[in-house]
């Protein structure tokens, strides 16, 4: 009888432990709209995100009003045009292989929006005084014309060691980064919004040991290099040096701003959290040009920043 009290309890404790294993996993939509507002850094931070969605069984339609180098203050001002000139359509989208000109007012009531992302230009990003009020501006109209959108504040990276920017800003990373994620903060607390962790993931991955990119490569010979040799950029989440044609010649050229495919993996995973409180360490989508090895990594820190913040 002992046995089979003892066996009965184990049954008993078993199931309620799997039970409640079960009942802590969430339940994901099965499609999800946003709407990102932005320029080529949310165009980065999307580029996967379909396909990490439909890993995990989730559609994610993607809705935008991006513009290259757009900071807040002109995605306003461009929404003010356009009220006193609605053929005015600053933006292009692009749907079912179709190109179409739209303006904000146009993006904000296309569709039953879940969501809608803001994002200051990077450049910009670390400075508190090109937010007001121009970001004030753009969430009346968001909350206007997408009532029933959850916004969402999409923060931003801070660029690789090695752009000019920094020298010209008399900036570094951190201090870029620190500034970014503060101003941020401050929009999403003002504004009851939900932060993106973007920023904080790819500042996660710099400093785990191994993930440090050296720059300049001291063996590599920027000079004198010839068409197809790179410099050793392992672990960059940024795009970095790159052979691009000008005039029908070849130039060695720094993107130190723009991420590549891991910062663009990296991105969409945060963002797949954050969209549809899905887990991103279960994501088994990994896309071309990223190891599996770093792919384990990004799926780790992305799933710890975000649940930082949830907490």
């Amino acid at each position: 009888m002992k046995h089979l009290r003892a066996l009965a309890v184990f049954c008993v404790t078993t199931f309620v432990m799997i039970a409640s294993s079960h009942a802590e996993e969430r339940v994901l939509p099965r499609t999800v709209k946003v709407l990102t507002i932005g320029n080529s850094f949310s165009e980065n931070a999307c580029k996967y995100l379909k396909e990490i969605g439909k890993d995990q069984g989730v559609e994610i339609i993607i809705g935008t009003a991006n513009i290259g180098g757009c900071p807040l203050e002109k995605h306003a001002r461009l929404a003010r045009e356009s009220d006193a000139d609605p053929s005015l359509k600053p933006y292009t989208t692009k749907h079912d292989g179709k190109t179409t000109k739209i303006n904000l007012q146009d993006a904000l009531k296309a569709e039953e929006w879940d969501f809608v992302t803001i994002q200051q230009y990077s450049l910009h990003s670390y400075r508190p005084e090109t937010y007001h009020p121009h970001v004030d501006e753009l969430v009346g109209r968001i909350h206007s014309l997408a009532p029933q959108a959850k916004l969402l504040v999409h923060e931003t990276w801070a660029y690789r060691p090695d752009s000019p920017s920094f020298k010209q800003e008399k900036l570094d990373q951190q201090t870029m980064y620190d500034g970014l994620r503060r101003c941020y903060e401050d929009v999403a607390r003002e504004f009851n919004g939900t932060i993106i962790p973007v920023g904080t993931a790819f500042q996660k991955v710099r400093a785990t040991p191994g993930q440090q990119v050296v720059v300049p490569d001291p063996k590599f010979d920027y000079k004198t290099a010839v068409a197809p040799k790179l410099p050793n950029q392992d672990h960059s989440l940024i795009v970095g040096w790159r052979w691009v044609e000008k005039d029908g010649k070849k130039t060695l050229s720094l993107d130190a701003k723009h991420a590549n495919a891991s910062g663009c993996y990296l991105g969409g995973l945060v963002w797949f959290e954050v969209l549809t409180g899905g887990d991103a360490t279960k994501v088994r989508f990994v896309p071309k040009g990223v190891e599996d090895g770093d792919a384990e990594l990004y799926r780790k820190v992305a799933h710890e920043v975000v649940l930082e913040r949830r907490k």
